[in-house]
């Protein structure tokens, strides 16, 4: 049988919400204040480029790159029922 050697010392996985749910709350709150004082320009189209920065990258965090399986085309059935 086949053993894995395990580093005893190796620290545990970090699996917490990270500082994503903070920084979309101040990146929402930024954008509403631009909104709210009428003052859509460049820096506010860079702010939302941010924003869907911060969006991608929270999202390819908490997937860990991977392709939900909801979201793969499925084999065409072989054979018949």
């Amino acid at each position: 049988m086949n053993t894995i050697d395990h580093d005893p010392n190796e620290p545990p996985i970090d699996r917490g919400p990270g500082p994503w749910r903070w920084v979309l709350l101040v990146m929402l709150t930024t954008v509403a204040l631009n909104v709210y004082t009428g003052e859509i320009s460049w820096p506010s189209f860079i702010g939302g480029v941010g924003v869907g920065g911060v969006l991608i990258a929270w999202a390819i965090e908490i997937t860990g790159n991977k392709v939900p399986d909801s979201w793969r085309s499925k084999p065409p059935r072989s054979g018949r029922s």
